[in-house]
C-alpha cells in the first residue's frame, strides 16, 4: 500500500518506520527543508529522531500534493496548531476513499474543537474516513521496536479495521473504540498533567508515593472533563487516559514532562523550548483551552495549579506544597 505521512517530527518519522516495517511504501512531508533532505539523502531524521536509520522504502518531498497523491492511507502527525491548514492544503489532492489517521493530541485554540471535528470542517472528503490514534506511544520507543499498544477510534467500523490492519504488527498492538470523543480527549488531557510530573521531578520531589497520589487526582480531573465533553468516563481508565498519562508523565522522552522539569529547575521558557528542538508541547497549548472551555465550570485544582506555575515562575517553588493540599 502507498501511504503518506504529513509532518516528519518524532511521531511522524516513527510512524514512517513502522509502516515501512509492515511492508508499505511511505512518502513523508515536512515544512523544514533540512528534515526533508536528511530523510531523502541520508535515510535519517537527525533533528527529530536521531539514531534511527529509516528503511529505503521511506522517501520525502517538500511538496504536499506529491506526497498524498494516490496514497491509500494518510497520517497527519503535525501539532494541533497547524492541523486545519494542512488538511485544507492536502485534501484537494488526496483520494476521496483514502483513510486519514490523525495523531495530533490537542484542541484547536480559537474554536476549542477536537481534531476529528476540525477535519470534518476542513476536508473535502467524508469524516467517516478519519481515524483518531491515541494511547501511550512515545515515538522513540516504537521506533526501536519496543512493545507499544494504542487505540484507534472512528465512526466507521470498516475504516477502523483498515487502519488497524495497516498498523498492527508483533510489537505494535492496536485496539479499537467506538468512543471517538473519549479517545481524542484522553490524549489531549494527559499532556496537561505530564507537565505537573515534570514540575515534581524538576523540584526533586518526584517520589513514587507522591506521584501515585498525583496520578489518582489527575485521572479524576481528566474523567470529569471528558464526561463534560461527551465522552464515556470509563474510556479514560484504559490506554488513552490512565495508560497515556503514566507513560507521558514518567518517560524521559516526553516533551511535556521535560518542559515541566526545565521550568521547575529555573530554565527560562524560551530556552526550555530551544532545548526541546523548538517543539512546543501540546500540554502548554491545551491547558488554557481546557480551562476556558469544558473545564470552566469544574474545579480542576491540579490543572489550575499547573497553569499558575507555567505562567508565574515564582509559584513553581511552592508546587509540591500546593499539590499536597489537593491530592487525596
Amino acid at each position: 500500500m502507498k501511504t503518506a505521512v504529513i509532518g516528519s517530527g518524532n511521531m511522524g518519522t516513527a510512524l514512517a518506520c513502522l509502516l515501512a516495517d509492515n511492508g508499505h511504501s511511505v512518502a513523508c512531508w515536512d515544512h523544514i527543508p533540512e528534515v526533508v533532505e536528511d530523510i531523502r539523502k541520508n535515510h535519517q531524521n537527525s533533528k527529530f529522531l536521531p539514531g534511527i536509520t529509516l528503511p529505503s522504502s521511506v522517501t520525502a518531498d517538500h511538496l504536499l500534493n506529491h506526497v498524498v497523491r494516490e496514497a491509500q492511507m494518510v497520517f497527519i502527525a503535525v501539532p494541533s496548531l497547524y492541523f486545519r491548514q494542512v488538511v485544507k492544503e492536502f485534501s484537494p489532492f488526496s483520494m476521496p476513499q483514502a483513510v486519514v489517521v490523525g495523531t495530533s493530541k490537542g484542541l484547536e485554540a480559537n474554536t476549542h474543537k477536537r481534531m476529528s471535528q476540525v477535519y470534518a470542517e476542513a476536508s473535502l472528503h467524508s469524516p467517516d474516513h478519519y481515524v483518531a490514534l491515541s494511547g501511550p506511544s512515545i515515538a522513540n520507543e516504537f521506533a526501536h521496536k519496543r512493545p507499544t499498544a494504542v487505540v484507534l477510534a472512528c465512526p466507521s467500523h470498516s475504516t477502523l479495521q483498515k487502519a488497524a490492519a495497516v498498523l498492527s504488527n508483533p510489537y505494535f498492538r492496536v485496539e479499537t473504540s467506538e468512543d471517538l470523543i473519549g479517545v481524542e480527549v484522553g490524549g489531549v488531557l494527559k499532556n496537561i498533567y505530564a507537565l505537573g510530573f515534570g514540575l515534581l521531578d524538576g523540584l526533586n520531589h518526584g517520589s513514587p508515593n507522591l506521584k501515585s497520589a498525583f496520578v489518582i487526582m489527575a485521572l479524576k480531573e481528566m474523567k470529569e472533563v471528558a464526561v463534560m465533553m461527551g465522552a464515556q468516563g470509563e474510556t479514560l481508565e484504559g490506554l488513552v487516559g490512565l495508560g497515556d498519562l503514566i507513560t507521558t508523565g514518567f518517560s524521559e522522552d516526553s516533551h511535556n514532562r521535560k518542559l515541566g522539569e526545565y521550568l521547575a529547575a529555573g530554565v527560562e521558557y524560551n530556552k526550555a523550548i530551544e532545548q526541546l528542538s523548538g517543539v512546543v508541547p501540546e500540554g502548554v497549548r491545551t491547558l488554557p483551552i481546557i480551562l476556558e472551555g469544558a473545564g470552566s465550570g469544574l474545579e480542576m485544582p491540579l490543572a489550575r495549579l499547573i497553569q499558575t506555575c507555567v505562567n508565574q515562575p515564582a509559584a513553581r517553588a511552592r508546587f509540591v506544597d500546593e499539590v499536597w493540599k489537593i491530592v487525596p
